[in-house]
Order: structure tokens, then sequence, then C-alpha cells
């Protein structure tokens, strides 16, 4: 590939995560989210103050300091290579959903028989087919989510994502290119297992509502809070609505750099998994002027190095010493007792 075809191919990748309506970074989605973002904050400031200061507004969504930042000009560099570079690696290397899901609807056809077709109502079929790909999606979310805060070699590599010490949509993109190949893995096994559990018990292919192939659930919540996410804006949602959404305030508590938030929150839109396993955090009403980041002294973490090289070294030395953990471990079980 020339000089040429490799800049048509990167206008070309960039242009399609901006400008498509079901990317998750499309300028349309994130002009929704923000909007809701700014209707939130000059309601809490005209039930506060009685009056909206727009100027103050404007101040708070569109930081100089954020802007200016050194971590988020190191968003900006993994934005890039998720967008332009990683697509073609994560679909070389992780299995995709339809070779899961073929495998699990043989498998249960193998084990429990062939299903006879369900031949009408299509539109109730495409309704549980979206619920419980969602479902899949989220649970799938947590699982993985859940792995990589507690197991050492994985913490390594998703600490990358925790190192943005200022929030900003594009943190999104923080992260490690293994870890989102991980990410892929556990994505497909628990999406394809549901299409092709669905695909059994229905006895036929189904579909569910989606935009350019993302969820329409998915895209709801991205195009109200999901994106505010990952800002700075702090908007909570508390009672049972904080016990079963995660609001862009439960995110936040998630990237505190406060001991006591963290493993905290590991959801994407669904609280309930959080609530069910005893890590959900619900934030308070004020904002509690959170900080975010990784201390750790004597790494560069928006340098391209402490981005990239740095976490694939740790999470190998990490994996490598829990295989000789293991090892010695099995040792010590199958050492035959001494006379």
């Amino acid at each position: 590939m020339d000089m040429n075809s490799a800049l048509r191919f990167s206008v070309k990748r960039v242009s399609y995560e901006l400008f498509t309506v079901g990317s998750i970074f499309s300028v349309y989605s994130l002009a929704s989210s923000f909007a809701v973002g700014f209707m939130a904050l000059a309601y809490r400031q005209k039930k506060r103050r009685g009056r909206v200061n727009l100027r103050a507004l404007v101040r708070a969504i569109a930081s100089k300091k954020i802007l200016r930042s050194e971590s988020f000009h190191a968003d900006v560099k993994l934005f890039v290579l998720s967008v332009v570079f990683m697509p073609a690696v994560v679909g070389g290397l992780v299995i995709s959903t339809m070779t899961v899901s073929t495998a699990v609807n043989a498998a249960l056809t193998n084990a429990f028989g062939a299903m006879t077709p369900v031949a009408c109502c299509n539109l109730t079929v495409k309704i549980v087919s979206t619920l419980v790909l969602f479902l899949a999606y989220e649970i799938g979310y947590w699982v993985d989510h859940y792995l990589k805060h507690r197991v050492p070699f994985l913490w390594e590599l998703h600490k990358l994502h925790h190192t943005a010490d200022v929030l900003t949509p594009l943190t999104n993109f923080r992260n490690h290119p293994i870890d989102s190949i991980v990410f892929g893995y556990m994505l497909a096994a628990f999406i394809g297992a549901a299409s092709g559990a669905l695909a059994w018990f229905f006895g036929r292919e189904t579909e569910m509502f989606s935009i350019d192939g993302k969820n329409i659930l998915f895209i709801c919540f991205l195009w109200t809070i999901g994106h505010l996410q990952h800002s700075e804006f702090w908007i909570p949602f508390r009672g049972v609505w904080g016990r079963l959404i995660l609001s862009p305030a439960h995110h936040q508590i998630h990237h505190s750099d406060d001991p006591q938030h963290f493993n905290r929150n590991l959801g994407s839109v669904l609280a309930i998994w959080d609530w069910m396993a005893g890590t959900l955090e619900i934030p308070t009403e004020k904002n509690p002027r959170l900080s975010y980041g990784v201390n750790e002294d004597g790494v560069a973490h928006h340098s391209s190095a402490g981005m990239l090289l740095t976490p694939a070294v740790k999470s190998a030395t990490a994996l490598w010493r829990a295989l000789v953990s293991l090892r010695g471990f099995i040792a010590r079980a199958w050492k035959p007792a001494m006379p």
C-alpha cells in the first residue's frame, strides 16, 4: 500500500467512525449526548441558583484545561490507533460471533433435537431477540470487566484505560490492543451463544432491531447518556434508577483514584449486575469533585511506550508469575507422600 492509498484508507476509517449513524463515536450521537448533558447541567443550575449561566456551561463543556491536557492528547492517539488499525487486527484474531452461534445451535440440536420453526409472530421474535442479545452484551461486558479488575495479568492491560486523568468521550478508546482482543473474544462468546440459543429455540435464524449492526437498545443509550460516562459532567441516578441504570456519575466513580471506589460499577448500561454482585456504588447528589488516573511512580502513562509497551511487559510478567505459582501448586499437590 503506497502513501496515498494508506492516507485514503485512514480518512475512510475515521469518516466511517464519525459519520455513520450506528457508530459508537458518531458526531450525531456525540451531539445528542452533549445536548442531554447541557440540559441536565442547565436544569441543575436553574434549580440551585434560579438562573442559567450559559457562559459557565459552555466553559464546563469545552474546558481548555481538559483539551490541553497530556491525557487528552494521548486519547487522541489511541483513537486513531483504534479506529484505523485495530478493526483489521481484532477482526483477524477474534473468533466471530457467527462461528460461536453456529456451534451452539448445532450443539443444542444434537443434544435436544431440532425445534419446529416458528412461522408467525415475527415482531415478537424480533423484540425477544433484541432484548436477549442486549442482555448477552451486558453480561459479557460485566464479566470481562470484572475479570480485568481481578486477574493481575488482565489488569495490567486494562489499567491503561484508568490512567486517563481527565475524562472525555475519547477516553472510550483508551484501551490496549490486547485488551481489545480479549474483549472481542468475550463478547463473541456471550453474544454468539445467545444468538445460537435463539436460533435453536425459534427453529430459524433471528434478527434484532439494529442500526448499522448495533443493537437499537445500545444505540438509545449511546445517544442519550453513553458519551457522558466518559465526561466530567456529574449526572447521578439515585434510588431505583440508580440500581437499574449506570449514570455518568456511576462510571466516573469507577474511574476515581480514591481506593474506596476501586472495582466498583463495572457494568456498561445496566447497574443490576453490580447490584447483584455487591460492586454497585450509588453516586451522591452533590458532585464530590473526583480525581482520576493511576498513581504509579516511574511510568509515563501518556507516552507511546507507556501506553503500548509497558502494559504488555507487565502483563506478561504477571502471567509468568501466575504460571510459575500454578506449576508449584500442582507439583506440591502431586508430590507422593514420604513413607
